[in-house]
């Protein structure tokens, strides 16, 4: 009976929100929407740290990209509170354990001191910007190996 079912998690239902396959490791989609959400929580912290299982290695281009990203930020005192991070278009061309995953990026957000936490400004979109990453399957699970924006 739905009685002696465990009481279920805070977290949202699949049908709000990506399921758990979608952010994982098991397709380059998966790995790709998983990076780039851990990529938003950090900009919030400036710790890249949050990104290391979504990547082939903190050598990775993808991890120093972001890792420098994110030293910049703290270098000037601010941070980045994400409030809208969505991909959309995604296209995945995918061959011998390697994928070029390519989609639109649309961020709102604002800037907070580092150190307080206050707002730096209002809240604000930046423009969409095209993104390409490549993923390799690596042990059976997808990993960011590289990413830029594309005109």
């Amino acid at each position: 009976p739905l009685v002696s079912q465990p009481r279920p998690s805070d977290s949202p239902s699949p049908s709000a929100s990506p399921s758990a396959s979608v952010l994982s490791t098991d397709t380059p989609e998966g790995v790709v929407r998983a990076f780039f959400d851990a990529l938003a929580r950090a900009r919030r912290t400036d710790d890249p740290t949050v990104l290391t299982p979504f990547v082939t290695s903190t050598n990775s281009s993808a991890y120093l990209t972001a890792t420098g990203f994110l030293e910049g930020q703290k270098q000037v005192g601010k941070a980045s509170v994400i409030t809208t991070n969505e991909l959309r278009d995604l296209r995945v061309d995918a061959q011998d354990g390697a994928a070029i995953v390519t989609f639109t990026q649309h961020v709102e957000g604002y800037d907070i001191d580092f150190d307080t936490g206050e707002p730096l400004e209002s809240p604000t979109a930046l423009p969409d910007v095209t993104v390409r990453v490549q993923v390799r399957q690596v042990d059976g699970r997808w990993l960011v190996a590289q990413f830029e924006t594309v005109p």
